[in-house]
């Protein structure tokens, strides 16, 4: 009989991870000595050294250590996902969900995320992650995150996915622009006027693409990550922008209005995705998350896809 405990293994990853005994005994909340007992019984069980202790250097793993504890992370995990599983069974959910989302769609839909677990869910631990997509799907495929809001087009890497809603490029200009009172603008319409785009990658490079494939190249004045600067930028009538997220509202923190219109040139579908690695749907945390998103999250994206309303 296997006299491995979780504990032990919790304690063999942690001192991994943090290269130190003592830095893994404050996360853990117990004495070095504890820990350095624990770690001597499960070298004891498995039969093998996995960690050098050296005083003042911290501790490294053996060869042997390098290979069991990618082992022992995985039973982990599995731990983790059974526990969560037990617990949808009986009507609740526990646990760590890592929830990644690209940071522009980060105001649409993650209050509303928040909002559910902490009410229907609320032993749900949900750590928020706001990145670029690139990013967001290197922490998916390394096991650091869950799951992650980004745009169909951002998707580059194995993934398994879930459509939130449709989406579309759209132009945001200052309630005073030449062209706010057309319900759709030709791209070739806006001449050498000066942009802000967003910067987050991959949408610089997609936007640049859809731009191109349009005969149209902008006069990028400025470029940032917070949408909200973006926005405010607009407002003030120093350059327009084209995102693909709308608030309500439609006024910038400055008090300013803003002019969403359609671009009557064509642009390639789009889409938001809940997007997780393959088998993700097995951890009920995300599979609660997804059966969410696909229901009321589509209600949050609404003004997403509106563009073109007004004379």
């Amino acid at each position: 009989m296997v006299a491995l405990t979780i504990r032990q293994l919790e304690y063999f990853v942690a001192i991994a991870e943090l290269g130190s005994l003592t830095a893994a005994a404050r996360r853990l909340h117990i004495t070095p000595g504890s820990l350095s007992s624990a770690l001597s019984d499960l070298e004891k069980e498995l039969g093998v050294k996995v960690l050098v202790r050296r005083r003042a250097k911290g501790a490294t793993l053996t060869a042997a250590g390098r290979q069991l504890v990618v082992k022992a992370q995985e039973v982990l995990a599995a731990a983790e996902g059974l526990t969560s599983e037990a617990g949808a069974i009986r009507g609740e959910l526990v646990g760590t969900l890592r929830l990644g989302c690209f940071g522009s769609l980060s105001p649409w839909l993650i209050p509303a995320v928040l909002d559910y677990f902490g009410t229907k869910y609320p032993r749900v631990d949900v750590e928020i992650v706001e990145s670029s997509s690139d990013e967001l799907q290197a922490g998916l495929l390394s096991g650091a995150l869950d799951a992650a809001f980004i745009y169909m087009l951002h998707v580059s890497a194995p993934l398994e996915h879930t459509t939130i809603t449709p989406v579309r490029l759209q132009l945001v200009l200052p309630a005073a622009h030449r062209l706010a009172r057309q319900r759709e603008i030709q791209l070739a319409e806006l001449g050498d006027d000066p942009a802000i785009l967003l910067g987050l990658r991959p949408a610089p490079d997609l936007v640049d693409a859809m731009t191109s494939a349009a005969g149209f190249h902008p006069n990028v004045r400025w470029r940032s990550t917070n949408v909200e600067t973006i926005r405010s930028v607009v407002g003030r009538g120093l350059a327009y922008s084209m995102i693909m997220g709308r608030p309500l509202g439609d006024r910038t923190y400055e008090g300013n209005p803003l002019v969403y219109r359609r671009i009557a040139d064509e642009m390639p579908q789009n889409s938001v995705e809940l997007v997780y690695p393959a088998g993700g749907l097995t951890d009920a945390k995300v599979r609660a998350l997804a059966d969410f998103s696909r229901e009321h999250l589509q209600e949050a994206t609404v003004p997403m896809q509106q563009a073109g309303e007004g004379p």
